[in-house]
């Protein structure tokens, strides 16, 4: 298989990099196209000699799958540039950009006489690049080889969910910005830690293996949180107390909230 990334910001460059750590494609069969010339740079200190080229409809000949991973406002400009050049016969396109419709990405793609792409949006977050991504896949108009290609690449860069178009949004609040909402309690914990007497590193160590206990807490036994909460909580201890405080400066309602904003 053979890709081309257009874009090698946050998430572009940690799909490159990723597919390579993984050892799931060699740098030779990647083409990156991207404007900023320190990009071959940027990719060779970390060990990956990636094909950096400066023109979209260039990048794409040769690619099975073409991603896109710009930002949402260069989608149409991106598109437009290698409407023309893509092979509906034999090429699909996989969109990065959050909140780009298939019907926009359609209409940006269209070329009199030559039918529709195979279209592909996957919402991943920025841990994809240690293979250990949530990704969330929508798909129109697409074959099986480009469903066990798009499939073989993205659960080698972690775990994948298909969803419908219209849950993307819901998805994206969840795992893509989900992951930062996630760090941020991370490091609330930690300066929770530090005004309890312990050095940063300490307090950042114990926080991240409290975290893994809890995750394997859950997957393990196959329940939910609160049925977790519930086990380690008695009446008037401090676990409750704790959780009492948290929940009356808003901490849940802060979360949804969060989330909420996100759409």
């Amino acid at each position: 298989m053979k890709i081309t990334v257009i874009g090698a910001g946050n998430i572009g460059g940690a799909i490159v990099e990723g597919a390579v750590k993984q050892g799931f494609l060699t740098a030779a069969d990647i083409v990156v196209s991207d404007p900023h010339p320190n990009v071959r740079e940027r990719f060779s200190s970390r060990n990956i000699a990636v094909n950096h080229v400066n023109n979209n409809a260039v990048a794409v000949e040769d690619a099975d799958l073409v991603i896109v991973a710009v930002k949402p406002w260069l989608v149409e400009v991106v598109m437009g540039e290698i409407s023309g050049a893509i092979n509906r016969d034999r090429q699909a396109i996989v969109s990065i950009a959050a909140g780009v419709a298939f019907a926009q990405i359609r209409q940006y793609l269209s070329v009199a006489d030559r039918g529709e792409a195979e279209i592909y949006r996957i919402i991943p977050n920025t841990a994809i690049s240690l293979g250990k991504s949530v990704s969330f896949i929508a798909k129109h108009n697409t074959s099986a080889k480009h469903d066990e290609q798009v499939d073989a690449l993205f659960k080698a860069l972690g775990e994948v969910f298909y969803v419908e178009e219209g849950e993307m949004t819901a998805c994206t609040a969840l795992s893509s910005a989900g992951i930062a909402y996630a760090l941020r309690y991370i490091d609330a914990a930690m300066r929770g830690g530090e005004a309890l007497g312990l050095d940063r590193d300490k307090s950042l160590q114990i926080v991240m293996k409290t975290v893994e206990s809890a995750l394997a807490l859950l997957e393990t036994n196959n329940t939910n949180p609160q049925t977790e909460i519930d086990k380690v909580t008695t009446p008037g201890g401090v676990t409750l107390k704790g959780l009492d405080k948290m929940e009356n400066g808003g901490f849940s309602q802060s979360v949804i909230d969060g989330l909420l904003a996100t759409k």
